[in-house]
Parts: structure tokens; C-alpha cells; sequence
């Protein structure tokens, strides 16, 4: 990052006309660097005043650990992003950081992308097993380059998910999916190969993913029984002896999702929301959205099964107020059951895969903690639900 790469990006995507940049600081936001990338913000001095060039702007380059980097890219989460904002972002309804800049090294095509996944996908699952204990090993990083330059916004107030969120925000996190899922709901472009969304919610290649959870399950479960009860175990083994219809259901093209529903990634300012960081944009059931957000931010306790089914409730009739009729409360609910087994699965890939941390603690432990009293006692259906 150079005076000189700053201007350039400046004057290409059209701020700057003859302006340059003289000097910059940058310091890391409270994101700072997590496990998928470094954030910067970025105070720029300017040899000259024109119209519309910023003061501050926010950097993200990709993860400095390699082999986090591997990882992150093989669920194409940089790629995800830069789609998000370069296709998508201009037409979302709700607010998101404005795109000054992006760039990065070309990729393999979508049809390409489809041949390596069914490949994988048609691997013994002994194969699967092997190379998902292993991945950090066998899948590398692809030594592309990535740059994505967005607006700072000035002023904003987050909350991390080591600390709740206050009732309010929560209840402003889901109105504003709820309206994002009913503007995009049986869009056009979720069905369309060439100009629509090429990312599922969960991932092309399910019979990989499970051979990353075969692979590490007993260690990760040895590890810390703390964290990992029985009916964890019985709802993330469920997930994993179904893993390709459950995959399939949960990837069902209902709607746009915006994806990592952290409160993190939520900024609150004088005008209100701004979602930030897409690099989990995908389609699928709106339901997935909405555990992330709940299964990561309500406190654990004897009352978490109450607030959890208040705060579902409310997105629910919230969605269904904005025009959305053909989604019952029964399916809905059950939807919801099948994402939070899906979260209890995630963490054990996580406590296994990914080195992310808030402080002193994990994000694995945080999450698991919390979630814990939310999970069903029995396992939810992957199908349509008759509404009786």
C-alpha cells in the first residue's frame, strides 16, 4: 500500500480526477485482523480539494495465516464478497458501506468451479474423511490477490459477540433482514447461472465438508466435553449422517442472505443500520440468517429459550408484514431447528479448522455457550412442513 497504488485505485474507479494522495495512516478498526482477513482503516491527506474524494477510508486484504486463508478461500468467502459488492450492493435495501474500490486476481470460471466440486464430491467417503482430518495439509492457499476498498462509516457503534447486544438492536438486526429476505424473496436472479447469486448458503461440496467433520469430530469432542453435551453431539452427529439432503434443504434458492448475522458485523449510527462484511453472501433459506444471529447473541441462562423464541417470533411476522405470505410459522420454525443443528455442526469444524479469538476466550466457546439451551431435543425434518 503505497501513496502511489492509492491514487491510481482513486483516479480508476473515478473519485479523484487530478487530486493525489501524499500520505496515509492506517490503524486496524476494532475488527482489526480475524480469522478472514485484515481490516484497516485508512486516513488519507491529499495534495488538493475535489469534490467527493474521502478522508477515511476502510482496507481489507486477505488472511496473513496461510493456512486460514486456504480454507476460507476454498468456500470462496473474498470471492462472495467482491460479488456482493460489485453486483449486488447498489440494490440492496439496507444500507451498506459504499464501494470506492476492488480488485483482484482472476478466478477459475463458474463452470470450472462446478467440475472440481464434483469431483471432490465423488470421492470415497474414506477419501472425504481423510482429507477433511487433514485439510490443513492438503488444501493450500491460492496465492491470489485481493483489495477491497470501501467507505468508513464515521461515528458507528457495534457490538462484538464476546459482549449482548441490547434488545433494540436486535430487534433492528431483524426487521432489517426481514427485509432484505422479502425485497429478494423467489427473485429472478436466485435461479439465474450466469448473473445470479453462484454462492450457497452452506457449501457446493457437502460430502468434503463432512469428511472435515468425521475427520476431527472425536478429537474436537475429547478436547472439550465442557462445550460439546450429548445433545450436541446427537443434533451435529444427525447433521452429519444426513449431510447431503440436509445441505440441500438448508441451500434452497428462497432468498438472498447476507450471512455472518454476527452483531459484529452490524454498525448502528445516527441514520441507523449498516450491514458490513459479506464475505458469507449467498441464497438459501432465510432461516439461516437468522440462527446465526440468535444462536450467537442471547445470554445463556434459564430465560434463553424464551428470548430466543420471542426475538424468532418477531422476524417471523416481521417478514410476513412486508409481503412474504408462503412461508408458514410451522415451516419457519422447523427451518429454524435445522439451522441451529447446522451452527452446533459449524462449531466443530471451527474448534478444529479456524483460530479466531475474542480476548481471552474463543469464539467456538462464546458460541457454543450460548447456543447450547436453544438446541431442539429432537431432530427437525428436511422437508415441507404440513401445516395442520
Amino acid at each position: 500500500m503505497t501513496v502511489e497504488w492509492l491514487t491510481e485505485c482513486f483516479r480508476e474507479s473515478g473519485i479523484a480526477n487530478t487530486a493525489s494522495v501524499i500520505s496515509f495512516s492506517s490503524r486496524e478498526p476494532e475488527s482489526g485482523e480475524g480469522f478472514s482477513g485484515l481490516t484497516l482503516r485508512v486516513d488519507l491527506e491529499w495534495d488538493d480539494f475535489e469534490e467527493g474524494i474521502p478522508k477515511a477510508i476502510l482496507i481489507k486484504f486477505p488472511s496473513t495465516d496461510l493456512k486460514n486463508r486456504a480454507l476460507i478461500e476454498r468456500d470462496g468467502a473474498y470471492d462472495r464478497e467482491f460479488d456482493f459488492y460489485e453486483r449486488f450492493s447498489d440494490r440492496f435495501p439496507v444500507r451498506v458501506p459504499k464501494l470506492l474500490y476492488s480488485v483482484r486476481d482472476p478466478s477459475s470460471d463458474i463452470e470450472s468451479r462446478r467440475k472440481l466440486n464434483k469431483k471432490i464430491e465423488s470421492l470415497p467417503n474414506g477419501a472425504s474423511k481423510f482429507l477433511g482430518g487433514n485439510a490443513r495439509r492438503f488444501i493450500r492457499p491460492s496465492g491470489r490477490r485481493y483489495a477491497l476498498i470501501t467507505e468508513y462509516i464515521e461515528g458507528a457503534r457495534t457490538t462484538t459477540t464476546e459482549n449482548l447486544a441490547p434488545e433494540k438492536d436486535l430487534l433492528e438486526i431483524l426487521d432489517s433482514l426481514a427485509v432484505v429476505h422479502s425485497y429478494w424473496w423467489g427473485h429472478q436472479l436466485l435461479d439465474d447461472d450466469k448473473e445470479g447469486i453462484a454462492w450457497p448458503t452452506v457449501t457446493h461440496t457437502p460430502k468434503l465438508m463432512n469428511g472435515l467433520y468425521r475427520g476431527s469430530r472425536d478429537r474436537v469432542i475429547e478436547k472439550n466435553p465442557e462445550l460439546f453435551n450429548s445433545n450436541m453431539v446427537r443434533l451435529t452427529d444427525w447433521f452429519s449422517d444426513n449431510v447431503v439432503d440436509a445441505v440441500a434443504f438448508l441451500n434452497d434458492k428462497m432468498t438472498l442472505l447476507r450471512g455472518d448475522t454476527r452483531t459484529d458485523n452490524m454498525l448502528f449510527t445516527d441514520e441507523g443500520l449498516v450491514m458490513v462484511d459479506f464475505g458469507s453472501f449467498s441464497s438459501g433459506r432465510p432461516s439461516c440468517d437468522v440462527a446465526n444471529l440468535l444462536s450467537s447473541c442471547i445470554e445463556p441462562g434459564p430465560g434463553s429459550l424464551s428470548i430466543y423464541q420471542q426475538l424468532s417470533d418477531f422476524y417471523h411476522e416481521s417478514l410476513v408484514s412486508k409481503g412474504v405470505k408462503d412461508y408458514s410459522k410451522a415451516q419457519y420454525e422447523n427451518d429454524m431447528q435445522v439451522c441451529l443443528a447446522l451452527q452446533a455442526y459449524l462449531l466443530v469444524l471451527a474448534a478444529a479448522h479456524y483460530e479466531a479469538d475474542y480476548g481471552e476466550s474463543s469464539l467456538v466457546k462464546i458460541w457454543s455457550e450460548r447456543l447450547t439451551g436453544l438446541l431442539p431435543s429432537t431432530s427437525p425434518l428436511l422437508e415441507q412442513v404440513v401445516a395442520v
